[in-house]
């Protein structure tokens, strides 16, 4: 075509083609050098990984590392033979480039290559530091799952109650992996101080050195937690025993709440006993979280703790105060007091409503609700008495009066009545019932 278009003397359009011609023919040569090159790169890098993977198969490194390891199918010698299939073809990469001649990438290319092999070194000093240390950490590991199984630490688990919620793990198997992580975390922090990549890892070792200082005091806290639960144990089933022998199963039947004890159920010695447990194992947490510094949760618990302890105190008052609104009644009752049993009504509501007044202030319920629930109707009852008989209506309160005392009478024959001493007689108005 060129010469066809010389001849009809169009050298405008010849000579741009000649010129594109003499440039891609001058540049075959290296085109071809650089194939040769890519050729020989591919051959070298081909036959490395087939001898790596060769080497590391005959030698069963894969099955090896595994059971070392305690993992199945670990590809070893694939990811090597890969790692050096790679390293070879960034070996030849400047070559390359230079039989292409493309002199402007050789220069970056060169320096990726030199920060790379001059840090392929701390890279493989890591990689040994991890490999080590996690054969290490596993040998430890079943070394301390084997002794604490030994020591029976899975039947304690059982009686403890902790299977149900581990699963399929062990409490020895627990123990194990606390100390291969104990292990591992250190030799994680070297290895990547190994690395000198001090932006990347500098942030890393400092959060694994303060999980390395937190982990002493987060194993007493556990500890501490673990012993108040067992010394609550002990201490709450000793309570719940006192307390049965002492006969207090029974206090809902003299404090008037049931009939007859409990039956096929806990019994109120051993609801004893496991509140003096929680109360234990709440203050050895309070102490756990203080010991972590976090106050945070140490303040919400203390709080707790302290409304706990004044709903049980409450709780306290109120059962004395229907103890004490039992015995008035039957005090009462057994005199020989006009109206006993009206009287006898009036005392126990009296001391239940007083008793219940007093537990809620100790629970620290809405106080002035509870001021104004029972002092200003106690206060009203008192004035309209005053107001009644000084404010010229003393007639009328003295009618009232008589109306209240037949009434109080007819409330008392039918109380007497209901009553399990209760005899058949009628009972006269003048005369109380026997």
């Amino acid at each position: 075509m060129i010469a066809a278009l010389q001849a009809l003397g169009l050298t405008i359009v010849t000579q741009p083609l000649n010129a594109l011609l003499n440039a891609i023919f001058a540049y075959i040569p290296s085109l071809i050098a650089g194939g040769v090159v890519i050729f020989i790169a591919w051959l070298v890098a081909t036959i490395l990984r087939a001898i790596v993977r060769g080497f590391l198969d005959a030698t069963k490194m894969d099955k090896r590392v595994g059971e070392a390891a305690d993992l199945k199918d670990w590809p070893l010698a694939r990811a090597i033979g890969e790692v050096v299939y790679w390293l070879v073809w960034l070996i030849f990469l400047p070559i390359i480039f230079a039989a292409l001649g493309l002199t402007a990438l050789i220069a970056p290319v060169m320096n990726l290559l030199s920060q790379l092999l001059g840090w392929i070194p701390n890279l493989i000093v890591a990689a040994l530091i991890v490999i080590v240390g996690w054969f290490i950490a596993r040998i430890v590991q079943r070394i301390a799952a084997s002794f604490f199984a030994a020591l029976g630490t899975d039947k304690l688990s059982d009686r403890v109650g902790l299977t149900k919620y581990m699963g399929k793990m062990t409490l020895s198997g627990l123990i194990g992996m606390v100390v291969f992580v104990l292990i591992m975390i250190p030799i994680i922090i070297a290895a990547l101080e190994a690395l000198n990549l001090t932006a990347l890892t500098a942030p890393l070792v400092a959060m694994l050195t303060a999980i390395m200082v937190a982990i002493p005091v987060l194993i007493v806290a556990v500890l501490v937690i673990i012993v108040a639960y067992f010394v609550g144990r002990v201490v709450g089933d000793f309570v719940a025993t006192f307390l049965a022998g002492l006969g207090f199963d029974n206090i809902l039947v003299r404090l008037g709440l049931a009939k007859e004890g409990p039956k096929g159920q806990r019994t109120p010695s051993q609801v004893v006993g496991w509140l003096v447990m929680i109360g234990i194992v709440l203050a050895a947490a309070l102490s756990a979280f203080t010991m972590l510094q976090l106050d945070p949760l140490a303040a919400l618990l203390s709080g707790f703790i302290i409304f706990a302890a004044q709903i049980i105190v409450g709780l306290l008052i109120f059962g004395v105060g229907l103890w004490l609104a039992t015995w008035a009644s039957n005090f009462v009752i057994e005199s020989n007091w006009p109206h006993k049993y009206l009287l006898a009504l009036v005392a126990r509501i009296a001391i239940i409503v007083l008793s219940l007044a007093m537990s809620l202030a100790q629970m620290g319920l809405a106080d002035s609700i509870i001021t104004l629930a029972f002092g200003v109707p106690l206060l009203g009852v008192a004035l309209a008495i005053g107001l009644a008989f000084g404010l010229g209506g003393r007639e009328t309160a003295a009618r009232q009066l008589d109306q209240w005392q037949v009434s109080m009478k007819d409330v008392d024959q039918k109380l007497a009545a209901q009553a399990p001493e209760a005899s058949t007689a009628p009972v006269t108005p003048d005369q109380p019932p026997a």
